[in-house]
């Protein structure tokens, strides 16, 4: 049976009270990944922008080693970032409920930012316009580390064309089901690591580089030139 696709934000709702169980137990790397991003902040660490931040699996290895970080939270739930309050009582936290495509990052106002298994669901110019915002709102020398699903070497006989396959299967469905095409759906369309690489590169960052790998679990390392 072909998934029926479901709007983003209704999807995360449906599914916040199992969401942590469920969704570390299915990903390569598991609870292990949650922490990678945590070891690749620039120290100090004050400012953090956690873009798709859900229920914040990855903010408890980034509070034990950055306690005092305030950290500005985007995610279209509501019901993930209800439970995200009260897991992290009393932390610095502001947090928006909308599309991060919607959000006023700012301009060199954090030390950091992270995204973490939120961006496997869009295309190449939406990423890269993304990824040019998020350099913007970087000071000079912040890091950005994004953690996701992404079709790793030797993961299939041809990454690229797993890729093209699953950006077709999306359209198809959206197509077939009578969609709005200006709405999100929630649907797997990972790149490679090739294509996340030189999308990062082409929004004007420096150093970039893969930093850790399980599966298809990647973590990568970005810098804003300082």
């Amino acid at each position: 049976m072909e998934p029926k696709l479901e709007e983003m934000a209704a999807f995360f709702n449906a599914r916040s009270a199992t969401y942590d169980e469920v969704h570390t137990g299915s990903i390569d790397g598991g609870p292990e990944s949650k922490a990678i991003p945590a070891l690749y902040l620039p120290d100090p660490c004050r400012t953090l922008l956690d873009l798709g931040i859900g229920t914040g699996l990855e903010l408890e290895a980034i509070f034990r080693r950055f306690p005092e970080i305030r950290v500005t939270g985007v995610d279209v739930s509501e019901e993930m970032l209800r439970l995200l309050v009260e897991k992290y009582p009393g932390r610095a936290l502001e947090l928006h409920r909308m599309s991060y495509f919607d959000f006023d990052f700012g301009q060199a106002a954090y030390d950091a930012a992270v995204t973490v298994m939120t961006l496997h669901h869009y295309t190449h110019a939406v990423k890269t316009a993304l990824y040019r915002r998020i350099l913007s709102a970087l000071k000079p020398g912040g890091v950005y580390v994004e953690c996701d699903y992404m079709i790793a070497p030797g993961s299939t006989p041809d990454p690229q064309a797993t890729e093209d396959f699953l950006f077709a299967e999306y359209e198809r469905l959206k197509a077939e089901q009578g969609l709005d095409g200006r709405r999100e759906y929630h649907f797997d369309t990972p790149c490679t690591v090739e294509n996340q690489l030189k999308m990062l590169r082409a929004a004007g960052f420096q150093n970039v580089r893969e930093v850790w790998r399980k599966g298809d679990t990647v973590t990568l390392v970005a810098q804003r030139e300082a």
